[in-house]
């Protein structure tokens, strides 16, 4: 029997400094390790970097997802936000009709990163 294999595809901006797309993976992996959630877990990105986001999603389908999570890695609703990633991951999704594609809402729109910058601010000070 197939299980359907959930993929968490995490679509950060892309740096040329290559520590930083490193960084992006790393936490990819860090996820990976600690989801119950996702079978899979991914990194790509929107520009500069590998792989793209089309090469993500391929990525996901190639070890079996049958639904990818999009979770845009940015802080703020900026045009790549509220424009480019949707219409890549559009059309993206017309080209894998079987595949359930969906996005969720930008990093920095969660509630949850106020608790985070005033636990780090506290922390450090």
């Amino acid at each position: 029997m197939n299980k359907n294999k959930k993929s968490l595809l995490i679509v950060a901006h892309g740096s040329r400094k290559k520590v930083s797309n490193i960084e992006i993976h790393q936490l990819a992996n860090n996820i990976s390790l600690k989801s119950e959630s996702f079978d899979v877990v991914e990194a790509c990105f929107l520009e500069i970097a590998e792989p793209s986001i089309p090469k993500g999603i391929e990525s996901c389908i190639t070890q079996n997802a049958t639904e990818i999570v999009i979770m845009p890695y940015f802080l703020a609703a900026g045009r790549h936000v509220i424009e480019d990633i949707p219409s890549i991951v559009n059309e993206e999704s017309l080209k894998y009709p079987n595949i359930t594609i969906k996005s969720l809402p930008y990093f920095g729109s969660s509630p949850v990163i106020v608790d985070i910058l005033r636990t780090l601010a506290e922390n450090n000070t």
